[in-house]
């Protein structure tokens, strides 16, 4: 907590600029917590306390489960340049959503010395004479949200007990419509098949019994153009299907549930429940449990077989047509790495790369890495940086891209060009990332016992040099094309370089950057 902010009064606030913060609420609030009301409210608390308005004035943050708020990351930021002096708050409850995030999130902004005013309460956090107010209303705040989840719960409980379906429809089914004595026609809560999305869930389990894996169903379904509700198909949402009760018919109250339950797990009011036959069913039970145990024993035989099976550039080799990530496979016999896009929708061409010539090429371009005997002294002389500039120069760069993605979502580049900036703004990203030496001195001292010696190493450490040395290894043609080590390593390998010439780090015709 600053000093400014402890001693400062509701009375300093005259003269200071000012940023409002609000979060939209539900529609049964909308008269209580509306952003039109908030919006007001605040304006002419500000004014009558004499501060100013900095343009743009408002963060609005749309309510929702989640507890990061992104529009609270922005205002701190925005604070840290000083685009503001205050962010005013209406009340203690509209700016987080407990007391954990509230205490974290007000360190932050006084760690910045920027003061937050709650209009309502007439706080300003942080300071001493209202230090014990503000205790006090958070801990009234996390009563009241948590008396407010429990209402809900319930709600929610007794709406599946009577059979009515709660969150994302799943797949195969729709809405059952229902006319209601007012004449009107709406959902009634219930589910019905839909006449297109059913056939493919009975297809999706009549394959798998006939021995196709969750991965092919997927790549055969992309192939022919059909879509997970305008998304294509990936191996985890087939075996997402395969493995929900719901398509027997059984509704499994808080199935997916992420927030703890209000209960005992074993107590009849709230625990796991499984509803038999509340749902109209797809599929009969006895495919459904051979369906089970094949997705079982396939998992199991699965974890068995990648326990034996090393794919350490796994995450690491990126495919240069599509630039999706490229993940391990064998046929049994030998090691690939090949393109997410082409094993889950078919739409790249890039070939299968051999596993063991991308991981020969990583262990000759470890050998090539030589440091000279007094690089703990060369390390030592590197210049200090400018931290302020450093990070005046990361911020213009952040938006950048920032401006660069709004363009690319909104149509006015395309995809390409989108790339190829990109790329750019993390070259020179890496330019402004300060120097880990406590990762360029592990890799240093790790050098001498790696190179060759590296493909015969079967330990854990193994895996962990590539992701500690390389952002990512470009593929393309079944050659890796381009090297882009990470930016905090950039003293260790210009140093090798300038050591012994004749051994560049990167054998042609490869091409090497550096990436923050």
């Amino acid at each position: 907590m600053s000093t400014q902010t402890r001693h400062m009064t509701v009375g300093d606030l005259a003269g200071l600029r000012w940023r409002g913060y609000l979060r939209e609420s539900t529609q049964n609030q909308a008269d209580m917590w509306s952003p039109e009301r908030q919006r007001s409210d605040m304006t002419r608390a500000a004014d009558e306390l004499g501060m100013v308005a900095a343009e743009p004035t408002w963060y609005q943050r749309t309510g929702t489960g989640e507890t990061r708020s992104e529009e609270l990351d922005v205002a701190l930021h925005d604070g840290q340049g000083r685009q503001y002096d205050v962010l005013v708050v209406l009340t203690t409850s509209r700016f987080a959503r407990n007391r954990a995030e509230a205490v974290r999130r007000k360190a932050q902004f006084s760690k910045a010395g920027i003061p937050i005013y709650f209009v309502q309460d007439r706080i300003l956090s942080g300071a001493r004479s209202s230090r014990l107010l503000e205790g006090v209303r958070e801990v009234i705040d996390e009563e009241e949200q948590e008396t407010r989840r429990f209402w809900i719960a319930g709600g929610h409980r007794e709406r599946q007990l009577s059979g009515r379906w709660i969150g994302a429809i799943p797949f195969g089914y729709r809405k059952a419509m229902a006319d209601f004595p007012d004449g009107s026609r709406r959902w009634d809560g219930g589910l019905e098949p839909d006449p297109v999305e059913a056939p493919l869930v009975r297809r999706m389990f009549g394959e798998l019994v006939a021995g196709s894996t969750p991965r092919d169903i997927a790549f055969r379904l992309n192939v022919e153009g059909i879509r997970n509700r305008e998304r294509p198909w990936a191996r985890g949402q087939i075996v997402k299907v395969l493995g929900n009760p719901v398509y027997v018919g059984d509704l499994v109250r808080y199935r997916a549930t992420r927030a703890g339950h209000y209960y005992d797990e074993a107590d009849a009011k709230d625990g796991r429940q499984t509803l038999t036959d509340a749902l109209p069913a797809l599929i009969e039970r006895p495919l459904f449990e051979s369906a089970r145990m094949l997705t079982s024993e396939r998992r199991i035989a699965g974890s068995a077989r990648n326990r034996t099976l090393v794919y350490p550039l796994s995450g690491i080799l990126r495919c240069g047509g599509c630039m999706r990530r490229m993940s391990g496979v064998s046929n049994g016999t030998a090691r690939y790495y090949r393109c997410l896009n082409r094993a889950e929708m078919g739409t790249c061409d890039e070939p299968f790369f051999r596993a063991s010539i991308a991981e020969e090429a990583f262990a000759r371009w470890l050998h090539t890495l030589r440091l000279p005997a007094d690089w703990r002294a060369r390390l030592a002389k590197l210049p200090d940086r400018d931290e302020g500039a450093d990070t005046e120069r990361r911020r213009r760069l952040e938006e950048r891209t920032a401006r660069l993605r709004k363009l690319y979502s909104w149509g006015d580049i395309g995809e390409d060009e989108y790339r190829a900036e990109t790329a750019t703004i993390r070259g020179e990203m890496a330019l402004v990332v300060r120097p880990n030496l406590g990762s360029i001195t592990a890799i240093a001292e790790a050098l001498g016992e790696y190179g060759r010696s590296w493909l015969e190493d079967a330990s854990p450490a193994k895996r962990a040099i590539p992701a500690l040395m390389l952002r990512d290894l470009i593929v393309r043609g079944g050659e890796i094309v381009e090297w882009v080590v990470r930016a905090e390593l950039r003293p260790l390998i210009e140093l090798c370089v300038v050591s012994d010439p004749s051994f560049y780090p990167v054998p042609q015709p490869y091409t090497l950057r550096f990436s923050a």
